[in-house]
């Protein structure tokens, strides 16, 4: 089995010659883990192609074969829908709309280490997972933001209804229907939690706005203040969600602000995106390419698009 790589791009480019099996796949893959992971480290992402890994079952077998343990997406800020074992739909949000680059589940108190993407169909038009690299965004800051953002950090707000409303309900977000089982779980994540007379609930974390990757040493941008901040709605769904929220941003669906609990302006919000905007690589999907990213050194998100699109994604921990 011939294999190629384009060592220039970015993400570093590995070709399969011959369309091989799942199973040689996955051996080539493990046998050479070692380099692998160098590159990964050093790049942060890797483009998989001539593979035959077009289904979501393929998708499921080849992960399996080279991970070892997968998260679910419990606690998730969107819904996710599972496909099969460890294997969900990338993102099911609106597809006239991109989604800004974040690392997965920054805000969390835990992260995946790793994401594998599978493209299985194909977008029409568009729809490409922009890729940039988070230490690159982290000297590109601006330096007063940056350090502003180190210092007061990130604090995050959440509101789930119980089954009626705008968003996601807790039952979605968690995956249960026990309240029990939310409260261990943000006892476990250190987020407080306060149930409302509706029987929604409020949740509220504050942390850090950049980390330090624990193998290479390295200074990340790794948050999802973008997402969370009221600018980040479009202005009629903003308009309807603040009317439903009488008035109250921290009331609405997700809300982010400094970890002091000061206002973060609209136009810090739009510093940061479009800091982030360039350092953005996009490359076109193509079926049964994989893609690798190491979750703590490349953002990743999602261009908006026409017509079918189908990507699966697993989150090695």
């Amino acid at each position: 089995m011939k294999v190629v790589f384009d060592e220039q791009a970015f993400p570093f480019v590995i070709t399969f010659e011959g369309t091989p099996h799942v199973e040689e796949i996955a051996q080539w893959y493990n046998n050479n883990s070692n380099f692998i992971d160098r590159v990964l480290y050093d790049k942060g992402a890797i483009l998989i192609k001539g593979t035959n890994v077009d289904t979501v079952s393929k998708f499921e077998q080849l992960t399996g074969s080279i991970a070892g343990k997968f998260r679910d997406y419990v606690d998730g800020n969107y819904p996710r829908r599972n496909l099969q074992g460890h294997v969900y739909i990338s993102t099911e949000y609106d597809q006239k709309f991109d989604i800004t680059l974040h690392n997965e589940l920054s805000y969390s108190e835990k992260w995946p280490s790793r994401l594998f993407f599978g493209c299985i169909i194909s977008p029409g038009e568009g729809g490409e997972t922009p890729l940039a690299d988070s230490r690159k965004i982290y000297n590109r800051m601006n330096a007063d933001l940056l350090e502003e953002f180190e210092r007061k950090q990130v604090r995050y707000v959440r509101n789930l209804h119980n089954g009626e409303g705008m968003g996601p309900s807790w039952q979605q977000t968690f995956y249960t229907e026990d309240l029990k089982e939310v409260e261990r779980h943000c006892n476990a994540m250190s987020i407080d939690y306060k149930w409302k007379k509706d029987g929604a609930i409020k949740l509220t974390h504050v942390r850090p706005a950049t980390r330090i990757h624990p193998l290479t040493g390295e200074k990340v941008w790794f948050n999802q203040v973008d997402q969370y901040h009221p600018s980040h709605f479009r202005k009629e769904l903003y308009e309807v969600l603040l009317l439903m929220a009488d008035g109250v941003e921290e009331d609405l669906p997700l809300y982010a602000s400094f970890g002091d609990g000061t206002k973060i302006p609209d136009s810090t919000i739009k510093e940061v995106i479009d800091t982030i905007d360039k350092e953005v690589i996009l490359r076109p999907w193509e079926k049964a390419d994989i893609v690798v990213v190491e979750n703590m050194l490349v953002a990743h998100g999602r261009k908006a698009y026409k017509g079918d699109r189908q990507i699966v994604v697993s989150m090695a921990s």
